[in-house]
């Protein structure tokens, strides 16, 4: 059975009308996922050309073709530059721009016969499918929407490769005009189908970010972007986990900035604010490499250290109160003098929890705070495993 023509001109120009409608609420709804906005007008350029190129039997057909076949490498061009920005690389204009000058030049110099017009329309539909492919291939690896786009860029190009292929022969005498028609249908369904997979990648690559980005504001603190609460459960008990697995030591350690409420009451919850913020800086910078810090609530905030021993976790305490203590925030005429308190935790034998450790934690921290404050204690592990005396700095 002979696919017809016209019906498959029709499923492509609704097809790419409802890319249109898609892409227009996506990227309108959407507007973080910068490549939206060009698949968006990639669709709108595909179903312009398709329309022009529909007129192919007017008294105007060829330069009709022309530009519709322009439209529609524009729009590739556009489904290129939206997976470019959707890696965060910059579009390439100018190669763009050449690539659908290229596309009119190669209309122009072909001659009147249909396989020599379809050559050079189905090899300038190529350029910007093939640049799309090697984008993905490079940054895409790993993600299903990126497999998924990825195989309709392979199904399209194996269609207007083969339509250039076919093409080809035509005009070497090597295969009869009714021989091509028997597959031209089919390698436009090829086209047809390739569009909504590389479509559907797409929905499904900024579904991905989408859901990438929930879960970084489910598991980070707006205000200081350090990890929260949540977060930093889940990163100690695996740290605990390993521990014990490697019988490592893991220390914990509960921060508090000292007379915070004063800061807010005094110059209000702006400048409270702006101390949070350079008070995780500090926090950060006093961490290693194998350490977490979040932001509990409020003024507290905690660190994980894994594989240290209490020698180290008092190190870093120490060093962490001298840094605060030496780096007053100056903000807005203020120069705001800060001081924390730290309270040390060691994992112990009958460490089960990270709540447990983060208990033994705060008594310590308490303690810090009954000595005068600007200071670390360092108290019993979770159980009453003792790690260590204690140790303090006014």
């Amino acid at each position: 059975m002979r696919l017809d023509f016209q019906t498959l001109y029709v499923i492509v120009l609704l097809n790419s009308l409802s890319y249109c409608v898609v892409w227009a609420g996506f990227a309108h709804v959407h507007r973080d996922i910068p490549g939206a906005r060009y698949w968006f007008g990639a669709a709108v350029m595909t179903t312009l050309g398709g329309l022009l190129m529909a007129a192919d039997g007017s008294t105007w057909g060829r330069a009709f073709m022309i530009a519709g076949n322009a439209l529609v490498v524009g729009g590739f061009v556009l489904v290129w530059h939206g997976i470019r920005a959707f890696y965060g690389c910059r579009p390439r204009w100018r190669i763009g721009l050449a690539i659908v000058a290229g596309a009119v030049l190669a209309g122009l110099l072909a001659d009147h016969s249909r396989a020599s017009q379809n050559i050079a329309y189905a090899g300038s539909q190529l350029v910007p499918l093939v640049l799309s492919l090697t984008v993905l291939w490079r940054w895409g690896r790993g993600t299903l929407g990126a497999y998924v786009a990825e195989a309709g860029l392979l199904v399209a190009i194996g269609g207007h490769g083969a339509e250039a292929a076919l093409n080809t022969l035509r005009l070497l005498g090597r295969l009869s005009t009714e021989g091509y028609y028997t597959v031209a249908a089919g390698l436009l369904v090829a086209v047809i189908v390739g569009a909504g997979l590389w479509y559907l990648g797409f929905l499904l690559m900024a579904v991905d970010r989408l859901r990438l980005k929930l879960n970084r504001l489910a598991m980070s603190d707006p205000l200081t972007e350090l990890p929260n609460r949540r977060h930093f459960l889940e990163v100690a008990q695996d740290g605990l986990n390993r521990a014990r697995a490697d019988q490592q030591p893991l220390a914990i350690l509960l921060i508090d900035l000292d007379h915070f409420k004063g800061i807010n009451d005094r110059l209000g919850h702006a400048a409270g604010d702006a101390c949070l913020r350079h008070f995780s800086a500090l926090c950060a910078a006093s961490a290693g490499l194998r350490s977490l810090v979040a932001r509990l609530g409020g003024d507290e905030f905690a660190m994980l250290l894994e594989d240290a021993q209490p020698s180290d976790a008092v190190q870093v305490a120490d060093a962490l109160v001298r840094a605060v203590a030496a780096t007053p925030l100056h903000w807005r005429g203020h120069a705001i003098s800060l001081t924390a308190s730290v309270g040390i935790a060691v994992h112990g034998a009958e460490t089960l929890t990270p709540e447990a450790l983060i208990e033994a934690a705060d008594a310590a921290l308490y303690e810090a705070k009954r000595r005068g404050r600007n200071g670390f204690t360092l108290g019993p592990g979770a159980g009453g495993v003792a790690t260590a005396g204690l140790g303090m700095r006014a």
